[in-house]
C-alpha cells in the first residue's frame, strides 16, 4: 500500500510535469526507467522515488524555486525512512493509520474537534488504558502497548514541536471512561495542559448550536507551504485523510465550530465545574 508520504510526492511531480509540458514517457527516458508504467507508479506514490531521482526530475521540469526542491526531496528521504512508530504496527491494525502519526510529526499546528473521547495526544494514562482494556480486540500486553503507542505521539507537544488547539464537546467532559478518579485525573491534566502556550483548549458547551459538530470528530494539520491543510477523519471502519480541495469543507467547519465555542478561560471554568461532578 502505497504511504501518504509517497503519494505526495508523486502527485506533486506529476502536477510539476504537466505544468512543464513534459510527457510521462520523456521523464521516464531521463531517467533511464524501462517503460511509462513504472514512471506512472512513481507518480501514484506505490513505488517510491529515491530523492536523487527526484532532484533530477525537478531540473527536467525547471524547478528553481528553492524551497520547494528542498521540501520534495525531503518529502522523498521520508518516504524511505521508517518512522519511530513502525515498531507499533502490532496494535495499530489497519496500516493507513500510521499516515496520521507521521502528519503529527510534521505539523506546525494541529487543530482537533473532539465529539465522543479526548483527543488521544491529550490523553493520560490511566483514560487511554480504559479506552483500550474495554476494546475486544486487545489482550492487556497490546493494551499496555497501545499506551505506550499514544504516550509516545505526545512528545511533540512536550517538545514544543508543534502547536495545538483542541475543541472539545462538553459531552466529553461528562461522559465517563473507566471510574471517576481516572476522569477527574483527565480533566485535572487538561486544566494543567491548557496553561502552555502552544496549547489552547476550549470548550463546545451544550448551549451552543453548531451542526457541522454533530457530524462527528476530525484533526486538520497545518503543515506549511508548499502543502496544504489535510482533514483526517476516523470511525470503526477506519480512517480518510482529505485533501484540497475537499479539505475546505472541514476548514469552514472548524471556523463555525470555532466562533461557537467558549473563550480558554471560559473553557477553564467548565472544565474546573466538570472535575467537580467526578468527586
Amino acid at each position: 500500500m502505497a504511504t501518504l508520504r509517497s503519494q505526495w510526492l508523486g502527485q506533486r511531480l506529476r502536477d510539476l510535469r504537466d505544468a512543464a509540458g513534459i510527457t510521462l514517457a520523456d521523464a521516464a527516458e531521463y531517467l533511464g526507467v524501462k517503460n511509462t508504467s513504472t514512471m506512472s507508479r512513481y507518480e501514484t506514490g506505490i513505488i517510491p522515488l529515491r530523492w536523487t531521482d527526484v532532484d533530477a526530475l525537478l531540473t527536467m521540469y525547471g524547478v528553481a524555486d528553492q524551497g520547494l526542491r528542498s521540501e520534495l526531496i525531503s518529502l522523498a528521504k521520508e518516504a524511505w525512512r521508517k518512522g519511530w512508530w513502525d515498531e507499533y504496527r502490532d496494535v495499530v491494525g489497519d496500516k493507513r493509520y500510521l499516515d496520521a502519526f507521521w502528519l503529527e510529526g510534521r505539523a506546525r499546528h494541529i487543530r482537533t474537534f473532539n465529539l465522543g473521547f479526548i483527543h488521544g495526544l491529550l490523553e493520560t494514562p490511566g483514560y487511554m488504558g480504559a479506552i483500550f482494556r474495554n476494546d475486544s480486540s486487545f489482550d492487556e500486553a497490546a493494551a499496555a502497548r497501545a499506551v505506550e503507542l499514544r504516550l509516545a505521539r505526545q512528545r511533540i507537544l512536550d517538545t514544543g514541536q508543534a502547536s495545538m488547539t483542541a475543541i472539545i464537546s462538553e459531552l466529553v467532559l461528562r461522559q465517563r471512561i473507566g471510574s471517576p478518579a481516572i476522569m477527574r485525573e483527565q480533566l485535572t491534566h487538561l486544566l494543567t495542559l491548557s496553561e502552555r502556550d502552544s496549547i489552547t483548549i476550549r470548550v463546545l458547551d451544550f448551549d451552543a448550536t453548531v451542526y457541522h459538530a454533530l457530524a462527528g470528530a476530525f484533526t486538520l494539520f497545518d503543515l506549511g507551504e508548499p502543502f496544504t491543510p489535510v482533514a483526517y477523519v476516523e470511525n470503526l471502519a477506519g480512517c480518510l485523510y482529505v485533501e484540497s480541495p475537499a479539505v475546505e469543507r472541514y476548514l469552514g467547519a472548524y471556523d463555525e465550530i470555532e466562533k461557537a465555542a467558549l473563550t480558554p478561560s471560559e473553557s477553564a471554568r467548565v472544565i474546573r465545574q466538570a472535575c467537580e461532578v467526578w468527586k
